[in-house]
């Protein structure tokens, strides 16, 4: 049996497609119980795409023709392949990150706030602070909302439900009830 996987390896890993087929129908289990596992391809015909593709970059980088070398290779590929996509959904690119500017005030305005500056700035470092911690999706969320687009816009935006995106609020307004206790 082992001469016969090992064969089957060695001809997919040449590019014979049949062989390929085989070895990705006795993964079927696998593959169908990380689809279960994971959220980040909700699709059955994408996730199994993925499989397919994580399979031949296994295959392409397996020295060892053994059959467990190519088990135990191809379920850590798969695992790490989740946790990659997880990241790449939720990577927050330069642009997202909005820009905070200063702008110009008359003389009289500055003077009045001058007496309030210490604690704005504080108030400026929390939020700044709070908002960099924010996982990619809440992010983008926030940017949304302070750009002035309603929660269903914004839940469109990102692709989330308007419910994730008012429990999000929430606890963003309790967040903020904390720090106003504290100071």
């Amino acid at each position: 049996m082992d001469a016969k996987q090992s064969e089957l390896i060695i001809r997919a890993q040449a590019g014979d497609e049949q062989a390929f087929e085989q070895i990705f129908m006795q993964f079927e289990g696998l593959v169908w119980k990380m689809y279960s596992q994971q959220r980040v391809r909700p699709q059955p015909n994408d996730w199994q795409q993925e499989c397919r593709v994580v399979l031949h970059k296994t295959l392409r980088l397996l020295r060892n023709q053994a059959w467990a070398a190519l088990t135990i290779y191809y379920q850590r590929s798969l695992q790490t392949h989740v946790v990659q996509l997880w990241r790449n959904e939720y990577r927050v690119l330069d642009m997202q990150v909005p820009i905070l500017k200063e702008t110009v005030a008359p003389y009289e305005v500055k003077q009045a706030v001058a007496q309030y500056e210490p604690t704005v700035n504080e108030w400026l470092t929390i939020i700044i602070e709070w908002y960099l911690t924010l996982p990619g999706k809440e992010r983008e969320l926030a940017y949304l909302l302070i750009q002035g687009y309603g929660m269903a816009e914004a839940a469109k935006a990102i692709n989330r439900s308007r419910s994730w995106c008012y429990g999000v609020r929430r606890k963003w307004q309790l967040f903020y009830n904390d720090e106003i206790r504290k100071h």
